[in-house]
């Protein structure tokens, strides 16, 4: 058995494997080719601490995976990362333990941002080029990060509660990446007219208003990962043309599904697989409530076991 560091894990998988595997993940879990529980969650209210558990099998894979993930809020107050975690990656037929990625989140972060490209992909506008973003964290990066190996915007708005969060962050993003980067005073002036917006925040009282979006926008909202937590008001997901989920049952369970009982929804690997309409007109608004799934982490810790053994 091998244990990895974060930099071992890095050097591994990057976002473009990380995109490929989430979209087959996100497939095989619309067509019921995953053994997969549902996830457990623990909260540590007094620390603003969450500890998420999670894990599956994609039929006929080389091997299965189970994650613990963590997010404290109250570290970034202190200097230390929100985000930790490891992954225990075990082979399917014999059921032993192959890797331990120590990889302090990496795994998780990259698949979100993986899954919220796999749906900005498959459900906004070809040619958008203003993007928002809400909630300038650690996840905002990596959902940036993999939104290039799908679009080419031009634009970033970012809206953050910290003013001077937002600020570095921006600053950040300007040196990586050749875009027009501005800092947005409120959620609604870094949403209106923008193509994408991406909410990316622990919020338990939504962020974003379906007010103040455009005709032809497209949201992916990450954040409601468990009962209670919510980004989107109830206009955002009456108005949208087409909400797609990572898992139906789940999300109206735990993610933005769960205040809206009633609003139909697909399943975003029968949007990608074509099984499922998605966006067919420029102007439809379009929603992707994502909220995580076991099949991703066991898809992308199937590939870190097979690049390690193959070495590259």
């Amino acid at each position: 058995m091998r244990v990895l560091t974060e930099e071992e894990v890095r050097a591994l998988v990057g976002p473009g494997l990380a995109l490929a595997v989430t979209k087959e993940a996100l497939v095989a879990q619309a067509t019921g080719a995953v053994s997969q529980p549902d996830p457990w969650h623990l909260e540590l209210p007094e620390v603003r601490g969450e500890v998420h558990i999670k894990g599956a099998h994609l039929h006929g894979a080389t091997h299965f995976a189970a994650k613990l993930a963590t997010g404290f809020y109250a570290n970034a107050a202190k200097g230390l990362p929100v985000s930790s975690g490891l992954s225990v990656i075990a082979n399917a037929e014999t059921g032993f333990p192959e890797v331990i990625a120590l990889d302090n989140g990496y795994l998780t972060e990259l698949r979100t941002g993986a899954a919220g490209a796999a749906a900005t992909e498959a459900l906004s506008r070809p040619d958008a080029a203003v993007v928002a973003v809400i909630g300038p964290g650690a996840q905002a990066r990596y959902q940036l990060r993999a939104l290039l190996e799908v679009r080419a915007p031009v634009e970033l708005r970012v809206h953050g509660r910290d003013p001077e969060r937002a600020a570095v962050f921006a600053e950040e993003m300007r040196g990586l990446h050749d875009w027009r980067v501005v800092v947005a005073p409120a959620a609604e002036a870094a949403v209106r007219g923008a193509d994408i917006v991406h909410t990316v925040t622990p919020s338990r009282e939504p962020v974003l208003s379906g007010a103040w979006l455009s005709p032809g926008a497209h949201v992916t909202a990450v954040g409601a990962d468990m009962a209670g937590k919510r980004e989107l008001d109830a206009a955002v997901l009456e108005g949208a043309d087409v909400v797609a989920a990572d898992d139906v049952r789940q999300c109206r369970a735990i993610g933005e599904l769960q205040y809206a009982a009633r609003r139909p929804a697909v399943a975003l690997g029968d949007v990608i697989a074509g099984r499922a309409p998605g966006r067919t007109s420029p102007g439809q608004i379009t929603v992707a409530d994502l909220t995580g799934l076991g099949a991703e982490d066991a898809a992308i810790g199937t590939a870190l076991a097979r690049a390690l053994a193959s070495g590259t």
